[in-house]
């Protein structure tokens, strides 16, 4: 009934898992029929469930198979723990902290969704949901990916690169970005097969991620002269490889951007699920380059925080950069050559210690000094800031003590006496993590100055082209009018400056009315930009 005072009762029935742990036989009708495609299919390659399964799905299916057919239904177990909330408690209906994810399909899409649970933490690892959360490693990964992939596309297009033209590929380069990021991809597909094979899609994951940062911060960055001139077409050919395997490598976790990437990289309406898993190149990777390279990455990342600290631009070339890294380590000169373009410097000298690149001060410990000298103290005081702050060093290194003459006394101080603070000299500004050091000389010559306002100038004419609308192929004829500095950098790399902002022609002269005027290091440059047809 309804409604009325007596209830409707239901007999009692068992536990509606109970005859879970049948489910391998019955889904066939197997013993009636489906013998081959039963033994086929039996045992499974694993099972995927969340803890609160454990009873009752789990252990019925070890259980009733073990008793029947003598071992386990499946081979490996995937264990989801439980998703909280952003403060760390259970998510719960009742409590009224769960992500409906309706929408967050609707406003960041399945694959944003996927790659976040399949990055951020292992699957058996209580793990936190919010927008937030997922937005960052969307940012971090598919939006990086997807820049590069369009930075690729532009550039692939205007210089009337096809897919087909991909034989430089298969034998090594002469250049030492390309061989490095071919390894990179090689070693990062084995990484990911052997993770994927272990149910491990957060080391995966986390190798795909690392390989995405070395393409587009790295390789990139460093190449894209070779993009924009299309003056080495191994260039787009080894992106290119790298985008297509990256997509497949990216298919069992973010489906949909996989197909989109491969189908658009291939030419092929054929879906990236229905290629083959790809077979790393074992050829191509080379693990001491890989380590060179990454010592190359923190070796720029420390002298770019010297240029920084120094407030010098990095568009601005300076004389040299000393870097002092282990002894144990020996850079080819290819990746010398790319430290020093990356940070801007005509030469880069490699050094064992920091020796003579620093100024050292002595600053007394009173408290600690004060007992052990006594009335001696103000001229001990006096006598330190005059001493030469290197040799205090020195000698606290060498024997653990300095000796001080007080006025005809000697006073042994020792490390806790004494505070020894480093600074770089004047002309150098130096970063330093642990073993590694760079020193950026900061010194300008008139010569690397009209250098480095070229290269302003080429900033400015390339941002005044972006507000114009240009194309980024569009020619141009430019004509500038200049102030008396940035008229001689102008002069010496007018034909420099001309290929960087793709001018046909460029004039130097007076302008009318019509120019627009341009600020370049806090100088004025009157400037006019036609398109060329």
């Amino acid at each position: 009934e309804a409604c009325g005072s007596r209830a409707l009762r239901v007999e009692s029935v068992l536990d509606a898992w109970f005859d879970s742990g049948s489910m391998p036989a019955a889904q066939w009708h197997y013993p009636f029929e489906n013998q081959e495609i039963f033994e086929r299919r039996f045992p499974a390659d694993f099972i995927c469930e969340a803890i609160d399964q454990t009873r009752g799905w789990f252990y019925s299916l070890l259980a009733v198979n073990t008793l029947v057919f003598g071992h386990a239904p499946y081979r490996d177990v995937v264990c989801l723990a439980l998703l909280l909330d952003q403060d760390g408690q259970k998510m719960s209906k009742s409590k009224g902290n769960v992500v409906d994810p309706w929408s967050v399909l609707t406003t960041r899409g399945a694959d944003a969704l996927r790659w976040n649970f399949a990055y951020a933490s292992s699957p058996w690892t209580p793990k936190r949901v919010y927008l937030e959360n997922i937005d960052e490693t969307t940012n971090r990964f598919l939006v990086t990916l997807w820049n590069t992939y369009s930075f690729f596309v532009t550039y692939a297009n205007l210089d009337g690169w096809e897919s087909t033209d991909t034989e430089a590929v298969s034998t090594p380069s002469a250049q030492v970005m390309d061989r490095w990021i071919r390894s990179r991809l090689h070693s990062t597909l084995r990484e990911a097969t052997d993770a994927l094979e272990d149910f491990d899609a957060l080391r995966a994951t986390q190798a795909m991620d690392a390989f995405v940062d070395d393409v587009s911060n790295w390789y990139v960055r460093r190449s894209r002269p070779r993009f924009w001139k299309a003056s080495d077409g191994n260039a787009h050919a080894v992106l290119h490889e790298c985008l297509v395997l990256l997509s497949q490598m990216l298919a069992p976790v973010c489906p949909f951007t996989a197909d989109e990437l491969f189908q658009n990289l291939t030419g092929s309406t054929r879906s990236v699920h229905l290629s083959d898993w790809p077979e790393p190149d074992t050829s191509a990777i080379d693990l001491d380059l890989e380590t060179e390279m990454n010592l190359a990455r923190e070796l720029v990342s420390l002298g770019l925080a010297a240029r920084a600290e120094s407030k010098r631009k990095v568009r601005q070339p300076l004389p040299r950069a000393i870097v002092m890294m282990p002894d144990t380590v020996a850079l080819r000169p290819e990746i010398i050559a790319e430290i020093a373009d990356a940070l801007n410097v005509k030469t880069l000298e490699p050094v064992a210690s920091l020796e003579g690149l620093l100024d050292y001060t002595v600053v007394p410990n009173f408290r600690a000094l004060g007992p052990k000298v006594g009335k001696l103290l103000p001229r001990v005081k006096q006598l330190l800031a005059d001493v030469d702050g290197e040799s205090v060093r020195a000698a606290l290194t060498t024997d653990g003590v300095y000796s001080l003459d007080v006025d005809g006394t000697v006073v042994a101080l020792t490390a806790d006496d004494l505070e020894i603070r480093a600074a770089s000299h004047e002309s150098l500004a130096l970063a330093q993590d642990g073993p590694l050091a760079v020193a950026i000389d900061t010194t300008l010559t008139p010569a690397l100055r009209r250098e480095g306002l070229a290269r302003e100038v080429v900033r400015a004419i390339n941002d005044h082209r972006k507000a114009t609308r240009l194309e980024i192929a569009d020619r141009i004829d430019l004509r500038m009018d200049p102030s008396d500095e940035l008229a001689d950098a102008i002069t010496e790399y007018q034909d420099w400056i001309g290929g960087e902002v793709l001018a046909t022609s460029v004039t130097l002269g007076a302008l009318g009315d019509d120019a627009d005027t341009l600020t370049v290091d806090g100088q004025a440059l009157r400037v006019t930009t036609q398109r060329v047809d």
